[in-house]
């Protein structure tokens, strides 16, 4: 389903609400989120915790979708339909697939509780919906749905791929960037790129530096510089520019991150907190661009 399209089962009087989304951005405890990835709606989640850079999210099915205990039934809900919850399928997933939210589904006080009675065998205090994960009619849909929130998890957003260059590490190892531009015949712009970890080393890259120099190819690299960049973006205010950006360049939402991520480095330096979403939002509007 795309995400400009409504579930079934909706009442009409939610629909601008599954539309919209509650106008939050906020990441709270207890809320109903929609998520999405590359255009498509890949689920409906409460956050059972909110971390640095991910969530803990509790799967949520609505009327007409899998629906067997150990799933819970939530009677109201911001969608106005009763709606299943799977506090034991609990999954660790990137912010980036957080779309918007519907508003609150279960107070934050409830979530521990629901938690620690699901664990010891205990009342949850909500019942269970009917039919078990065990019967034989459900147990392909309970498989598929492990299987598919299993990829959310390893879902990481377009975050680059490869081994990062540390200078602090190659200099250490006798090398300089002139030895790194000689080895592997670079420009200065792609060697700045590569020194810098705007762009990750290829495995052949590293092998040759590595060689030059006398050193393993572990003792050369680092941990991404633009890391804390990528956390940023990640957050559910820039998800719709993001989204914007796939529809003007044809481009998938892994490659806009990915590009938008190189994109910041060269905007204007200014650490300040408003500078810097400032610079967020204009890396993410000149990704892609020479794809046009």
């Amino acid at each position: 389903m795309s995400v400009g399209d409504r579930p079934v089962g909706v009442p009409a009087s939610a629909h601008e609400l599954w539309d919209r989304g509650a106008q939050s951005e906020h990441v709270r405890t207890g809320d109903l989120w929609i998520l999405s990835w590359e255009g498509e709606v890949v689920g409906l989640a409460v956050i059972a915790a909110a971390k640095h850079g991910f969530v803990l999210a509790w799967p949520v099915t609505l009327p007409g979708e899998v629906s067997f205990a150990p799933g819970l039934v939530v009677e109201d809900s911001p969608l106005e339909v009763p709606v299943t919850l799977w506090p034991t399928r609990e999954t660790g997933i990137g912010n980036h697939l957080l779309d918007r939210s519907l508003g609150r589904l279960l107070p934050p006080d409830r979530i521990p509780p629901i938690s620690f009675a699901l664990d010891d065998g205990d009342d949850p205090g909500l019942d269970f919906a009917a039919g078990s994960a065990r019967d034989a009619e459900n147990t392909d849909a309970d498989r598929l749905m492990v299987e598919h929130w299993t990829e959310l998890c390893f879902n990481s957003g377009g975050a680059e791929e490869g081994l990062f260059l540390d200078s602090a590490k190659v200099q250490q190892a006798g090398g300089n960037s002139r030895i790194v531009g000689e080895v592997l015949g670079l420009a200065l712009p792609e060697l700045r790129s590569l020194m810098t970890g705007v762009v990750p080393a290829t495995s052949e890259q590293l092998a040759a530096v590595a060689e030059r120099l006398g050193v393993e190819e572990d003792s050369l690299v680092g941990a991404d510089p633009l890391a804390d960049v990528v956390i940023d973006m990640a957050q559910p205010r820039y998800k719709r520019l993001i989204t914007a950006r796939t529809t003007e360049t044809g481009l998938g939402e892994a490659d806009i991150r990915r590009l938008a991520r190189r994109e910041f480095p060269l905007a204007a330096r200014n650490d300040g907190d408003a500078m810097r979403e400032t610079k967020l939002r204009d890396a993410i509007s000149r990704a892609g661009r020479d794809t046009r």
